[in-house]
């Protein structure tokens, strides 16, 4: 019985004098690539910078570039369309031919009215040109009924012919008219965008006298 707790008595000694031991050992050390290691690899100074970096830093995730498409635009014509599509579709780049409406000059109307009836109207109208002032009746579009003192390509004529008819005391105000037409462009998506380069797309363009392209977000 003596022989067996001296035993256990031993073996606890021993057990706690292990872990102590283990306690006050130093943390292992990361083995890290050597430098002659890395510049084996071939690596130039750039790159072996950033290795180094990322053993001071914690990685983080890079931001995705932002997607973009491309768009082609000042095309004249079905003709000119065809074209720059077919050399696209050479180099694998799919194009979608879009329409779209666009304001290609503003005008600026000095006017007056409408107003409540066709014969109020032509009594001003009257009134106006029997005191010299050049007017005539508007009698289409959104401002049909009213009269118009001026048609100006200037918004600072049509301020300027505005503040003249203050001076007579006609109250006139400027109506900006917008002129459109339906334009032809291309779209070029995500995935073929990512295909072809500044340096192609004005090569492909470069015989078309007004053509450009933009890349933007989509």
């Amino acid at each position: 019985m003596k022989w067996i707790v001296l035993t256990l008595f031993a073996l606890n000694v021993a057990l706690g004098g292990w872990l102590f031991w283990r306690e006050s050992q130093p943390p292992a050390e990361v083995v890290r690539p050597p430098q002659s290691q890395l510049n084996n690899l071939g690596l130039d100074a750039q790159t072996l910078e950033r290795v180094r970096t990322s053993e001071r830093q914690p990685v983080v995730t890079s931001t995705q570039a932002p997607t973009q498409c491309v768009r082609i635009t000042g095309l004249t014509g079905d003709d000119q369309a065809q074209v720059i599509q077919a050399r696209l579709g050479a180099l694998e780049v799919v194009s979608e031919r879009q329409t779209r409406m666009e304001v290609v000059r503003s005008d600026y109307w000095v006017v007056l009215g409408p107003f409540d009836s066709q014969s109020e109207s032509r009594e001003r109208l009257s009134e106006l040109q029997s005191a010299g002032i050049e007017s005539f009746l508007i009698g289409q579009g959104e401002l049909a009924g009213g009269i118009s003192l001026g048609l100006f390509s200037s918004s600072n004529n049509a301020q300027r012919r505005q503040e003249e008819l203050a001076g007579q005391a006609i109250n006139a105000r400027i109506e900006r008219v917008d002129r459109t037409q339906e334009v032809l462009l291309l779209d070029i998506g995500v995935q073929s965008a990512r295909l072809i380069s500044d340096g192609a797309l004005e090569s492909i363009i470069r015989d078309f006298e007004g053509v450009s392209f933009q890349r933007y977000s989509c």
